[in-house]
C-alpha cells in the first residue's frame, strides 16, 4: 500500500494536522482540543452525563473524567447529580467556562475556515462522505 495514496493515512494526517494546531492556538486560552469539545458540547447540551460527553468526543470514559475533573478544578463546569437519574452527574458550563468557550472559538472557527475553503463547493459531499464512512465502520 502506498501511504500517499491511501484515504487513512491522508484522513490521520489531516486529523494530526488539525489537533496540533487546535492544541497549539487554544493553550492561550489554558485549553486542550478534548476540553474545548466538552465546553461546547455543554453549550450546546447542558446537563448531559460524563458518559453521554464521551461518547460525542470520541474518548473513552475514564479519559472524560479526567477532562471533566480539570474544568471543574479550573472552575469552568460544575457538576452535581442528576433529578431523575440517581447516580448520574449533571455537567454544566459556568459563567467562567462560557467565558473561556466564547475567547477561545474565535481560534476553532479559523481551523474549520482553513477546512472549508479548501472543501470548496465538495464541503457538504465531503461531510457526508465522512459521516458515512464512520457509520458504516461502527
Amino acid at each position: 500500500m502506498d501511504p500517499s495514496r491511501s484515504l487513512g493515512f491522508g484522513l490521520k494526517r489531516l486529523q494530526q494536522a488539525l489537533r496540533a494546531r487546535m492544541d497549539g492556538g487554544l493553550a492561550e486560552f489554558g485549553l486542550t482540543a478534548p476540553q474545548y469539545a466538552v465546553l461546547a458540547l455543554l453549550a450546546a447540551d447542558s446537563g448531559i452525563s460524563n458518559a453521554e460527553l464521551a461518547r460525542r468526543s470520541f474518548v473513552a470514559a475514564p479519559t472524560m473524567i479526567r477532562i471533566v475533573t480539570t474544568l471543574e478544578e479550573g472552575g469552568l463546569i460544575v457538576r452535581g447529580e442528576h433529578p431523575a437519574e440517581g447516580r448520574v452527574m449533571r455537567t454544566e458550563l459556568t459563567a467562567a467556562g462560557r467565558e473561556r468557550l466564547a475567547a477561545a472559538a474565535a481560534h476553532v472557527q479559523k481551523m474549520e475556515d482553513v477546512l472549508n475553503s479548501h472543501a470548496g463547493q465538495a464541503a457538504e459531499v465531503i461531510l457526508a462522505w465522512l459521516n458515512a464512512s464512520a457509520d458504516a465502520l461502527d
